[in-house]
């Protein structure tokens, strides 16, 4: 069982337009609404994968059957702590010319210490293969917060979040961290221009965080890398139709998951050839949609992972 926590669930509303131009007016052409959430969006890929999971987290009075409803839809089993607010919505802006999307995200309801820590004791009582935190903290989170779930959880954590969560799940020992280019270039305060720049930048991280393994890093239309103090893999982009980003990422984190979770023993090059096979299936579909399993095993058959460790 893979245990998904989801603290910030979201409405995304997402627009498709063809070209955005800042300041001017656009006509949409069509839209789409999804319940989502980085954790949420994993949960949905882990289900389409067929992986055993549930999903452990907070769910809002005011338009909290929202959730409730598309996640039962689903089939996705899940366990959520009720609080005082409404899901927070997010405009998704998808340009049909350049195939790029803009975000624009609204603030989390407010949560509190005694939430974090109810919230804490169901995943401390969860039997767990692994554990997978996402997304950004709601509004009255500390940032230890999801530090303080990997210092208390014996089972492997995969976090995927940025700044000052990320660093501190970095030094409570999180098993994987999967931020993308920006949030990495964001958490660091520093421009990554280069692959070599990038490899050194992940190194250092690790050697000052020797707790946790391996980086997963998203560079979006450009591939991924998979980077241990050792090793280094990298994964090309595979050349696709690409229908919506959003939720690459998550299949990214999705896709590790269920290698680690079915083997502990692993490789690196292993979880990066099925998360960059998820992310890929997971371009495939539009808005917020996860990959189909059958997605994922064809493109599974087309990833290449190189070897990047001794260069």
């Amino acid at each position: 069982m893979i245990t998904v926590v989801s603290m910030n669930p979201c409405i995304d509303l997402t627009l498709f337009i063809p070209k955005l131009e800042i300041g001017g007016s656009h006509r949409v052409t069509r839209t789409r609404s999804d319940i989502s959430g980085k954790a949420v969006n994993v949960a949905h890929c882990l289900k389409n994968l067929e992986q055993p999971s549930k999903l452990l987290g907070f769910n809002f009075i005011e338009n909290g059957n929202l959730l409730e409803e598309s996640l039962d839809k689903s089939q996705i089993t899940h366990d959520l702590l009720t609080l005082n607010g409404s899901i927070r919505t997010n405009i998704k802006i998808f340009e049909e010319k350049s195939e790029n999307m803009t975000e624009i995200n609204q603030e989390s309801a407010f949560v509190s210490e005694n939430d974090l820590q109810k919230l804490l004791e169901k995943i401390k009582l969860a039997t767990s293969k692994v554990v997978i935190l996402s997304g950004s903290l709601p509004t009255g989170a500390k940032s230890q917060a999801y530090g303080d779930i990997i210092r208390q959880t014996t089972s492997p954590t995969i976090l995927d979040t940025y700044g000052a969560a990320l660093l501190d799940g970095l030094s409570a020992g999180a098993y994987i961290i999967k931020p993308n280019l920006f949030e990495l270039e964001q958490t660091l305060q520093a421009k990554l221009s280069t692959e070599k720049e990038q490899i050194l930048a992940v190194k250092s991280l690790l050697q000052k965080y020797p707790k946790t393994r391996a980086v997963c890093l998203s560079l979006g239309a450009k591939g991924a890398f998979m980077i241990s103090q050792t090793e280094v893999f990298f994964a090309p982009p595979l050349k696709i139709p690409i229908k919506g980003v959003q939720g690459a990422g998550d299949s990214l984190v999705a896709g590790s998951a269920l290698i680690l979770a079915n083997n502990a023993n692993a490789t690196l090059a292993e979880m990066l050839k099925s998360a960059t096979a998820a992310a890929t299936a997971s371009l495939m579909q539009e808005g917020s949609l996860m990959c189909t399993k059958q997605d994922y095993i064809n493109m599974l058959k087309k990833v290449d992972i190189l070897d990047y460790s001794n260069q």
